[in-house]
């Protein structure tokens, strides 16, 4: 159980830029993009994300979620994934994480539901090392990742083509327990981190770029 992870920081790479999204097409296809005012813009956006989260616990049958969470969940419990419950990020109200896991494989599914950013799937694993690999049903972001947690998007795939496609292709190496109890925790770390991480990057001009080019097509 005290090795069981999950990889939050994608999580927030996902959402990082929501709330600046209406001002990136305004500077960028309005042709008075400059570099510094796209700096600018990522500054911005990172400094309005939580250092730290807090995880929330939800009660699954009496909440109301987007029937899409339980059409990728259900097909997992017949490949043997366990519940871990979903959770709310109280720091970003409104965004929901339904958790699955698979403790003999080192597998975390985290179901995802943002109001603008949809619904999708990350199959996660970490490694002793520290490193993680994850697979996505989620379009690219446009962020470069972070070293030794590389993501790979599939987008829209569905539950079963992405999570055994995932264990095929993830790199070989000592996989981190996942179990239950230790989820809400790990993800509050690991948000942590990669946040961490990513304040000190920073986001480059070209990064902000690519975002909203993305989201736009």
């Amino acid at each position: 159980m005290k090795y069981a992870v999950i990889l939050a920081a994608i999580v927030a790479l996902r959402l990082l830029l929501y709330p600046v999204f209406k001002r990136l097409f305004a500077v960028i296809f309005a042709g008075s993009a400059v570099k510094a005012t796209l700096r600018d813009v990522g500054r911005t956006a990172l400094a309005k994300q939580p250092d730290r989260i807090v995880l929330v616990p939800r009660n699954l049958r009496a909440t109301k979620v987007d029937p899409a969470v339980t059409k990728l969940a259900d097909p997992l419990f017949t490949r043997g994934f366990q519940e871990a419950g979903l959770f709310e990020i109280r720091e970003l109200p409104g965004v929901f994480v339904r958790f699955l896991v698979k403790p003999s494989e080192g597998v975390i599914a985290a179901i995802c539901t943002h109001a603008r950013g949809g619904v999708w799937l990350d199959c996660i694993t970490y490694y002793a090392d520290g490193k993680s690999a994850t697979f996505s049903s989620n379009p690219p972001h446009g962020l470069d990742p972070r070293p030794g947690h590389v993501v790979t998007h599939v987008p829209g795939a569905p539950a079963l083509d992405l999570y055994e496609r995932f264990v095929r292709e993830r790199p070989k190496g000592v996989f981190r327990t996942a179990m239950p109890d230790d989820v809400p925790a790990q993800f509050e770390r690991a948000w942590a981190e990669g946040i961490a991480w990513r304040k000190q990057k920073g986001i480059s001009a070209g990064e902000v770029a690519q975002v909203a080019q993305r989201r736009a097509g």
